[in-house]
């Protein structure tokens, strides 16, 4: 079975009446969750001699903190803990 296969089921399982259960199943939806890499939100702020746009930053796509592209390239965002997907990314 898949993380995705997982969920699939937790979103179908919600005992009525029941928030503690429920709200034990929101939190390990949103830990599994986080284990599925996901891209993260990347932009600029200047121009090279080119005048090209310099990619030097990238936010969480999860908590949207924000850090620099380059340095400080986590497997997982040190704030959260969500996966982070850089297999699109040129560094």
């Amino acid at each position: 079975m898949t993380i995705q296969e997982a969920l699939k089921i937790f979103e179908n399982v919600r005992p009525q009446g029941n928030r503690i259960i429920n709200e034990a199943l929101r939190t390990v939806e949103s830990a599994v969750g986080k284990q599925i890499p996901r891209k993260p939100n990347i932009w600029g702020d200047g121009v090279d001699d080119d005048g090209d746009l310099i990619y030097d930053s990238w936010a969480c796509p999860c908590c949207h903190e924000e850090y620099e592209l380059g340095y400080d390239d986590y497997e997982y965002c040190p704030n959260c803990g969500q996966a982070i997907d850089w297999s699109e990314v040129e560094k």
